[in-house]
This record gives C-alpha cells, structure tokens and sequence, in this order.
C-alpha cells in the first residue's frame, strides 16, 4: 500500500469572484518577509557577546522585585539580571521571536547567523564583572572600553516611619552622655551616614562624594560590630569586604573588595612597627579621597575604576590593640572618625540577643526599620553649620581619649617625651631643663628658640664638641633616644607635626635665612 502523495498547500492570495459569482481564492505571490533589524532585535533582547567568550553571549533579563530594595539611588526601577548562554539557547530564543534559523533560498547566512554575528561585531562586551562598588547593573564605558555590570547593590527604598530600635542601638553606643559620661558623638554619625546615602543614592559612577575612614574602639563584646554589620552594610546595599589583605600589603589583588560598597574590617591583625602603620596609612588615604582607583583581579589586567566607598574599622580600645591603626598624623586626621564606644554594661541592646531566635528578631527589626531611618536622614536631619565639610559633607570627630592614644604612638610624640624628659648638664654643673639653656629666645626658664639642627645636636650631645677626640661639654640625659628619632626621622618635620597637633607646646617664626622653632615648657 502506497501512501498517498501529499498535495502542496496552496499559496496564499486574495478573494475574488469567479464568473458565477461565487467567492473564490485567487492565488497569489508569496508575501515579502519583513525587513530584518538585528540591531533593533539584538538591543531588545539586551543580547551582548564578551571578547573571547567563544559562542557563549550574555543576555539581560528584568526581575520585578528584590525584597521590596531598589537597585541603584536614583529611582525604584526593577534591576536587570543578567546570564550566559551558549549560541544553542540562544537560537531556541530567537525561534520564539520568529527569526529564520535557517537560511531561505539564495541566502548565505540565516536571519539568526547574521544577528548573532551583529551582536559579536557591534555589541561587543570587553568585560563582564559580577558586582562593581556603587553601580546598578548595566553597561558601562569604562576607560573607552565597553563593561557589563551583572548585579546591583540592595539599597532600601526610604521610608517615613518608626526607626526606634536602630535610634536606640546608635545613641547606647555612640552618646556617651547617657551612660558613662562624655559627648554625644551622634551628630558626626548621623553626618557621616548621610553624606554617604546622598552620594550613592543621588550622585552616580564618577560623582561620588569621599567619606571618612570611621574607627570604632571599644570594649570587648560591646556591639561595635553590630553597627557596621546592621546599620551601614545594610544602608549602603547590603554587600562587605575586608579590604585589610591589600591595605596592608599583603596582596596585589583588589577585585573582592571592589564589589562591595562597604569596606569592613573587625580588629584588623596587622603590624605594630612605625613603618608598616605609615604604610597602612597612606594606603588608607588613597582608599578615602582617590575618586578612581585601581582594580586588578586574578588573571586579568588592572583597569581603573571610580567606585562608591565607605570604609570602617572596629577595634579593641586596648592600648595594645590600637597600636595597628595608621599614626593619627596631621595630613591624617581629617580622613578618619574615631568613635569610643560604651561597653555593654553602661549601653545595652535594645533589644535581647540571648538566644539564636532573638538574634535573628533583632537583625529582622533593624532590617525593617533602615528605611525609615534613610527617610530621616535624607529629609529631616541636618548637618550643623559648623560641622560641614567642603570635601567630605561632615567634618571628622576624634574621641579626645582615642586621639591621645594614638598621637602618642607616633614618632613625632616620642619627640616631644624626650624632650621633657631630656636633662642638660655641662661639665658636672647642675641638670637644665631644654628651656632653661641659652638661646635665642628671650624668656629664658619658659621658652627654648633656635633651629631643628641646635636642637639636635642639643639632643644628642653633639653641642659644642670642637675636636674629633674631645668629649662634648654638654651631656643630655636622653641621647640615645634622641639619636633612635634622629636615626629615622627628620626632626624638622616632627616638629612641624608637633606645631599642628601640640600648638600650644611647638611654634615657629621664620627668619631671613632660617626657620626659628619656639618649644615652652609643660604646664
């Protein structure tokens, strides 16, 4: 039995009348397809192609919602998501939009060849990042080369409402006037945080504002991490790093903390010696004020970048501890926030935390209440006249306790001890004190003036010595010390430092050819 043949389908045409007028098909030529756009069909799929990526490409999708955050400061909008998918999916997909996989009669290449081979020529990615510090997800030109960014940080959308568990986790630990006793370090916190929400939320990827460095010191178990944890991670996008590997030297490679607007570090285990601190400083302030910075990952080449930053430190406030932190130097202090924070006795939780459930209800309520207190901050609170920086929006706070902590650490306060400590005799005469010798000055027993080089030599002995083989006819007490500091500093720059950070000890005026340096005695 043969099967029967089947008949073409006949093309379509039009309908006309026959010569009984009946209604009949007229055939037709078959229509024309429609004028293929890869461009418009490629730029609605959001389909890109990554140099190098052989035949996967990448494909932007929309997600309505991200538990109820926004996806960027500037509006609400849903954030895309985007993925890679091999050619052979892609080809499924465009079936569903009706482009040819085949090529038709005459044809070289079918519709979904050349789109695909448009995208790999015209929407050529050079590079795809999981995360990049302050940006929503989308493309980006980046140092003339065109980047994806795949994911976007979870900001909350501000909201008026009640805040009072976080409003009471911030005043136990930083309004020291309501426990122990001392100031109310709120203000330069509420500042700190706005800034920092204003530039991620309205500024944009080259017009974020710098924010100081904020170190919280503290007893131990006295929640100094809960507010970077809870409160700043979770206002700033609810993603953290630890940028330490790197600040302190110890890598190269930068690219976690790149995708993090928060860069979080909890009693940071770095080096006590003087020049490692430098180190971690100056390191510190490029992290603070660079608005680009440098971004290098692991089998990739560096590229700079302008990233949204926030950094803090949470730390011990033993003495001990505090030793790893970056010497508290004049051209550093206006980048850091240094916050004492009440122990646990004097400020408790809020709420309780003694049990796993009441962990997670508090985490759960602080996480419900940021938005209203985004909302305050944003449109009630206002940073005092005279607390406002130019550059960074608040000006810097220092514990009064913490900044002595960590002047005295610095090259420039041993300086100054040795100084006071530093007893003068001549040939067996009685011990003078620095201020009490011959000088330029002309209040003898209260004033010392002369230059950094007589102070030196006065420090380490070497005043009036007129032969190689003669003893000098002036001891001081402290001339090792004195040549330890002299060995590795410059004393006319410690006692430029000393002139910022003790004025009320170190002064200068400036002669014709020389600069006079004016020491007083303690009080």
């Amino acid at each position: 039995m043969t099967t029967p043949k089947k008949q073409p389908s006949k093309r379509r045409g039009k309908v006309v009348k026959d010569k009984d007028g009946k209604a009949v098909m007229k055939p037709g030529d078959a229509a024309a397809p429609k004028v293929f756009d890869a461009a418009a069909i490629s730029e609605g799929l959001h389909l890109f192609w990554e140099d190098g990526d052989g035949q996967t490409f990448v494909i932007g999708g929309q997600r309505s919602e991200v538990g109820g955050q926004k996806v960027n400061g500037k509006n609400g909008a849903a954030p895309q998501v985007w993925s890679r998918w091999p050619e052979r999916k892609i080809l499924n997909l465009l079936r569903t939009k009706y482009v040819r996989v085949k090529p038709r009669e005459g044809e070289t290449l079918s519709e979904a060849e050349r789109l695909l081979l448009h995208v790999m020529q015209e929407r050529r990615l050079a590079l795809s990042i999981g995360a990049l510090a302050g940006y929503g997800a989308g493309i980006y030109e980046i140092g003339g080369e065109r980047v994806l960014v795949r994911t976007s940080p979870r900001l909350v959308a501000p909201r008026e409402g009640d805040w009072g568990v976080v409003k009471a986790l911030i005043d136990g630990k930083l309004n020291l006037s309501l426990g122990s006793g001392g100031p109310d370090q709120t203000v330069y916190f509420h500042g700190w945080m706005k800034t920092a929400l204003e530039g991620i939320y309205l500024g944009g990827p080259g017009n974020f504002r710098p924010g100081q460095c904020c170190i919280f010191a503290g007893p131990r178990d006295s929640g100094k991490s809960r507010v970077q944890h809870q409160v700043i991670t979770g206002l700033l996008g609810g993603r953290s790093a630890d940028p330490g590997p790197y600040l302190f030297g110890r890598t190269d490679f930068n690219g976690e903390m790149f995708s993090s607007e928060h860069l979080m570090m909890e009693d940071p285990a770095s080096s006590t010696k003087t020049v490692d601190r430098v180190y971690f400083g100056e390191m510190l302030k490029q992290l603070i004020v660079n608005d680009t910075q440098r971004l290098h990952r692991k089998r990739e080449d560096a590229m700079v970048v302008s990233p949204f930053f926030r950094t803090t430190i949470s730390i011990n406030d033993d003495p001990d501890k505090m030793r790893v932190l970056p010497l508290l130097t004049p051209d550093m202090k206006d980048k850091v926030h240094l916050f004492l924070i009440s122990d646990s006795a004097a400020a408790p939780l809020p709420m309780p935390t003694n049990t796993l459930d009441e962990r997670a209800a508090f985490r759960r309520t602080i996480g419900e209440q940021l938005a209203a207190y985004a909302w305050w901050l944003l449109h009630v609170f206002e940073i005092p006249e005279a607390l406002r920086s130019v550059r960074f929006g608040v000006r810097e706070w220092h514990h009064p306790g913490l900044a002595m902590e960590l002047f005295d650490d610095t090259p420039a306060a041993e300086l100054l001890q040795v100084i006071d400590a530093a007893d003068f005799t001549v040939a067996g005469g009685d011990a003078r004190k620095l201020w009490e010798l011959d000088s330029a000055s002309k209040q003898v027993g209260d004033l010392w003036e002369g230059t950094a080089i007589e102070l030196e030599q006065l420090l380490t002995a070497e005043a009036a010595r007129f032969a190689k083989d003669e003893e000098p006819t002036m001891v001081c007490s402290v001339a090792r010390e004195a040549k330890k500091i002299a060995a590795h500093n410059k004393v006319d720059r410690l006692l430029a430092r000393l002139k910022e950070d003790q004025s009320d000890r170190v002064a200068y005026h400036r002669m014709p050819l020389e600069r006079r340096w004016i020491i007083s005695r303690p009080v």
